[in-house]
């Protein structure tokens, strides 16, 4: 009896020592906005989520400086409750394991070229998000590259820092999850490197993806398409400046439909809040239809309310030319979007609040 007893309350304090090491964090922001859309033939109010998320993440100490790492995320879809469910897609998913080598994931999470626009961009899940012109195909307003998407089936390594300097090498089996599972035939691989020291960033990425029996995005196109990045960020004081410089050649696997985008933007604090515009550019796409170059221009207010609420103001117009449908608001983390009719300009005003817990 005696030994029962010991082992049942060996067994109580046990289990919670056991959940301490899991070490497990919840996560995720609540992005809403009121906006007021107009692309050029059609125009109304509408309230949005955008890119509202909730994640579970954690690590657990291996020894030797080794550490099992895992995170699990959704997107939530908090302004239509039954419309795709409240966790309405998946996020950055992965198991892996760091250590003084570096880190390594296997799953489904950002690649290096997704991550150095996200990283540069001022008006991130906001009206004005640069993936209006850096993700959109230009004679159709909706997703056009797999630039900005997400690596089905990847693998990647991070090295660690050294001296600021680090690298990332992420390779997908099949990215877009269709085709043969037991033939690369629909592969990818996407590799970068950065400096970060003090006010100063540099990155420079290059991604190729192979479109032998492509999904979504794109759908129906076959052959090899690539592009790359170089992005710069700079502080001085309460001043904040970025560029970045894309370039995509035989999009959706077309030889010679090549386009260069760039893009600048600045912030500058005052106290509690920020003042800031981005401006960006794409050109007329090599082999298309004439005409299909744009230009979108940002401009916005945030206001810190606390360390983890922000309010926000936000305007965004785009400019297409004649051939192009590239959109104002909708072509990244935004939730809502109206296409606009070729050479059309839409534009947008947002009100918006995020809250980060």
């Amino acid at each position: 009896m005696k030994k029962i007893l010991a082992i049942a309350i060996a067994t109580a304090f046990a289990a919670p020592a056991f959940a301490a090491t899991s070490n497990v964090d919840i996560y995720g922001n609540l992005h809403m906005s009121v906006d007021y859309l107009d692309n050029g033939n059609d125009s109304g109010t509408n309230v949005s989520s955008n890119a509202s998320s909730i994640g579970f993440k954690g690590s657990e100490d291996l020894g030797g400086g080794l550490n099992a790492i895992w995170q699990v995320e959704s997107q939530i879809n908090g302004d239509a409750g039954s419309t795709g469910g409240a966790f309405n897609s998946q996020r950055d998913t992965f198991v892996g394991l760091s250590g003084g080598f570096g880190t390594m994931r296997l799953g489904y999470f950002d690649t290096p070229t997704k991550q150095l626009s996200r990283k540069l961009d001022l008006f991130n899940n906001k009206i004005g998000d640069s993936r209006n012109v850096l993700r959109s195909n230009a004679t159709t307003g909706t997703g056009g590259n797999a630039w900005e998407e997400r690596f089905n089936n990847g693998v990647r390594y991070d090295t660690p820092s050294f001296g600021g300097f680090t690298a990332n090498v992420h390779y997908s089996t099949n990215f877009d999850s269709t085709g043969a599972t037991a033939t690369n035939n629909n592969d990818a691989y996407s590799v970068g490197a950065n400096y970060a020291n003090g006010p100063l960033f540099v990155g420079a990425t290059y991604q190729r993806n192979n479109l032998a029996t492509p999904a979504v995005p794109p759908v129906g196109f076959t052959g090899d398409e690539t592009n790359m990045r170089l992005g710069a960020g700079f502080n001085m004081g309460d001043l904040k400046l970025v560029a970045l410089y894309s370039k995509s050649e035989d999009q959706r696997g077309t030889n010679g439909a090549d386009r260069d985008v760039w893009g600048v933007g600045a912030g500058y604090k005052l106290g509690n809040g920020e003042i800031k515009a981005q401006y960006y550019k794409a050109s007329d796409e090599d082999g298309s239809v004439a005409s299909t170059g744009a230009k979108m221009y940002a401009v916005g207010y945030d206001y810190n309310l606390s360390k983890r609420t922000q309010a926000y103001v936000a305007y965004s117009k785009t400019k297409n030319d004649s051939g192009a449908q590239f959109s104002a608001m909708g072509g990244g983390g935004h939730g809502d979007n109206l296409v606009s009719l070729a050479g059309q300009d839409p534009s947008a005003i947002s009100l918006g609040m995020i809250h980060k817990f």
